[in-house]
């Protein structure tokens, strides 16, 4: 982290800009990755949706009975599992070894296909419906049945990522979206859940990353961290 910051006086905060490269592998929970330059560590990312879909119930009080509804977000994907050890570990660097000039990952399911299922030409999104629950549901909808799935166009998969640097653990939350060329991400501090030097962090930062066939990304992150107040 380099020590040329500014102070802002309001807040006693030492604002300091950050700029590298990340080396990124995807699997079925996020990435497995690095970051070099004014960030230096390795990293896990987790994806919101891939471990496990994520529920949400709501209810609407309508005339006459309740409505209750399940939101339900998951990301259905081709990609492996998280190996074990990390793939950056030791000072290993996957993007120097040899590795497919294209096709699925190894273990993947086949492209286009989830549990044996077709899913159209989509292999890597974030499937979100909308149920109604009709055991939670009363009045005139009691027992009603249905389940919608829809599309949001402004959608951006959330997530987080942990950095370990030698100056504490750094966590960013994230939202991305990517084509099978480039990756884009917003990134914010999250400073509770930061240690060491990190802990109590505010910050924002971008990344855009080259999509390289079957799971590789790479490309350059930029930014602004807030360090919290040191204590007297």
């Amino acid at each position: 982290m380099p020590e040329n910051a500014t102070v802002t006086p309001e807040t006693g905060r030492r604002e300091i800009a950050v700029a590298g490269e990340i080396k990124t592998i995807a699997c079925r929970e996020g990435s497995s990755g690095i970051f070099t330059g004014d960030l230096e560590g390795l990293y896990q990312g987790y994806r919101f949706g891939s471990s496990e879909p994520d529920e949400r119930r709501e209810t609407i009080e309508a005339p006459h009975g309740t409505l209750a509804l399940v939101l339900r977000q998951q990301i259905v994907t081709p990609l492996p599992p998280r190996p074990a050890e990390h793939p950056f570990a030791g000072g290993r660097d996957p993007f120097a070894e040899p590795r497919p000039a294209g096709g699925p990952p190894p273990h993947a399911q086949k492209p286009g296909t989830e549990g044996g299922k077709p899913i159209f030409k989509r292999v890597h999104y974030m499937e979100t419906t909308v149920r109604i629950d009709p055991a939670a549901s009363d009045g005139i909808f009691a027992g009603a049945e249905g389940e919608l799935e829809f599309t949001a166009p402004q959608y951006r998969m959330p997530g987080h990522l942990v950095i370990q640097t030698d100056d504490g653990d750094l966590c960013l939350q994230f939202l991305e979206k990517g084509s099978r060329e480039t990756l884009n991400a917003d990134l914010w501090v999250d400073g509770e859940r930061s240690t060491g030097r990190y802990a109590g962090a505010e910050g924002e930062l971008t990344f855009a990353l080259k999509v390289t066939p079957p799971f590789f990304g790479e490309g350059p992150y930029e930014g602004t961290i807030r360090l919290a107040p040191t204590r007297s």
